[in-house]
């Protein structure tokens, strides 16, 4: 029943939605209800709803929910930290002492606080007590009022939800490439989709930004290798219908030369380690961006036509691809190489070796992201197995997510966040409450963050929690109706 209180007004607005007839194409958005509830610091939260039919079978639904406080509460601070993993330390070692502790995020630093104490006399009490167990004498007591850790909100949440049967679904990277930055909003416009949202993880700096954290796939070709193990969205399309698939992959991928023998790859288009075997895709770059060192077999149309030494950032053949050793790799593997002969490409992501199946190969589309929040009608709340830090899943973000109801609707949904009065954003517990209320079976998290995005018929309809507005992300997820002429 975790999350029934926080989201009961929902329940509400479905029913009410159900009792009323279809809305025609075009119409503009309508408000549908508001309620107000009880809330427990003595003010009425706002629960305003409002719809639009973009296409047949496609609708997008804003929320706006919750309520702020009047309250003057008190926190002890027990330690900010701008790494993850010392965060998620702090906040066990709080925990074992019996004292419930939570992570907040602010300031680009994870906060690990006891929260929500009545009065300051209360909050000394328990910050000498921790003083005492061992911890540091320069925890703080703070008085603060509204802010992100309202268990009340406020929150603006969006949602698309799509007729698989009427809707077309397409991943794509900016620009079209493997590396580089485009606004949600603008890739949408440029590709002519009714609807997206951002997508996965990727580097926001350097030489290779925007390149994919995980797995992606786009159009069939393979763009970026899964990472960690972490979870990711196939889009299949078949019979007129789409089809999601989730679950944590890995990745296989073999060099397979002129007599047989087949050598593994560590990666594709992305930075190379000390002791990997990289491939360079055309879609990457015109050049592969490495240093010089190692050595770079350049392939054209499946046969070797150059073996550089040393040089680094050779040029990707439109019709072919490179691929990079790392020095010592080099010395260990680079007679295997001779101009003239015959080298092709074994590629795959396959499921994790704890998930089960799934036809991820004939995917065209695939995503990456974490962690799984649904998995078959089951909650799932192991991040550890995905790399995912305490202190992250339990503090609140801007979230962006992706779900199937039963049914097969489509869903996509973002929550706004960083912005104590307008939406403070949500836990990933939170946040699968929302899609178990959405009549969700399999969700995931995406990125989000400052990277949260919802583009609507070429406009943004979210607000994002960068003092500059709308972050340029790596990939974005598109939808189209069916009946329209797909993009070129």
């Amino acid at each position: 029943m975790r999350g029934l209180r926080l989201f009961a007004p929902f329940i509400m607005t479905r029913l009410v939605q159900s009792l009323l007839p279809s809305w025609p194409v075009g119409l503009a958005a309508v408000c549908i209800a508001i309620w107000s509830f009880p809330d427990v610091y003595g003010s009425a939260p706002l629960d305003k709803r409002t719809e639009e039919l973009l296409a047949p079978g496609l609708r997008h639904t804003r929320i706006l929910r919750g309520s702020t406080s009047s309250s003057v509460r008190y926190r002890i601070l027990v330690g900010s930290f701008d790494s993850q993993s010392q965060a998620d330390a702090m906040l066990a070692r709080v925990k074992n002492e019996g004292v419930a502790a939570a992570p907040h995020y602010r300031g680009l630093r994870y906060r690990i606080c006891v929260e929500a104490l009545p009065d300051r006399k209360t909050a000394e009490t328990q910050r000498q007590m921790l003083s005492a167990a061992g911890f540091t004498e320069d925890m703080t007591v703070e008085e603060y009022g509204q802010d992100v850790t309202n268990p009340d909100g406020p929150w603006e949440i969006h949602i698309l939800e799509a007729d698989p049967n009427q809707t077309r679904v397409q991943v794509a990277h900016a620009y079209d490439a493997a590396i580089g930055l485009e606004t949600t909003s603008g890739l949408a416009r440029r590709r002519g989709a009714i609807a997206a949202i951002n997508g996965g993880y990727y580097l926001r700096t350097g030489i290779l930004q925007g390149d994919a954290l995980g797995v992606l796939r786009v159009e069939g070709a393979l763009l970026s290798e899964p990472d960690r193990g972490r979870a990711a969205l196939g889009i299949l399309d078949s019979a007129g219908r789409t089809h999601f698939l989730f679950g944590r992959l890995r990745f296989r991928g073999e060099l397979v030369f002129e007599n047989g023998t087949r050598q593994n790859l560590d990666g594709v288009n992305r930075r190379r380690g000390r002791k990997e075997i990289v491939l360079y895709t055309p879609e990457f770059h015109r050049t592969t961006l490495t240093p010089p060192g190692g050595a770079e077999i350049v392939v054209r149309e499946n046969r070797i036509a150059e073996i550089r030494s040393e040089s680094g950032s050779s040029v990707i053949p439109r019709s072919g691809f490179v691929i990079s050793l790392s020095t010592s790799r080099a010395v260990e593997l680079l007679p295997l190489f001779q101009v003239g002969h015959n080298l092709s490409l074994d590629l795959s992501v396959l499921p994790s070796r704890s998930e089960h199946g799934g036809n991820w190969n004939e995917a065209t589309s695939i995503v990456g992201g974490g962690p799984l929040l649904l998995s078959e009608g089951g909650r799932i709340e192991d991040p550890e197995t995905e790399s995912i830090s305490q202190a992250f899943y339990h503090s609140r973000h801007p979230r962006t997510g992706i779900g199937v109801g039963a049914d097969g609707t489509l869903l996509f949904v973002t929550v706004d966040g960083r912005q104590p009065r307008t939406s403070v954003g949500m836990s990933l517990v939170e946040f699968t409450d929302l899609f178990i209320e959405l009549g969700a079976v399999s969700a995931m998290n995406l990125d989000g963050g400052g990277s949260t995005a919802m583009a609507v018929r070429d406009r943004l309809v979210n607000s994002p929690s960068d003092p500059t507005g709308e972050r340029q992300n790596a990939d974005s997820i598109l939808l189209f109706p069916r009946n329209s002429k797909p993009p070129s």
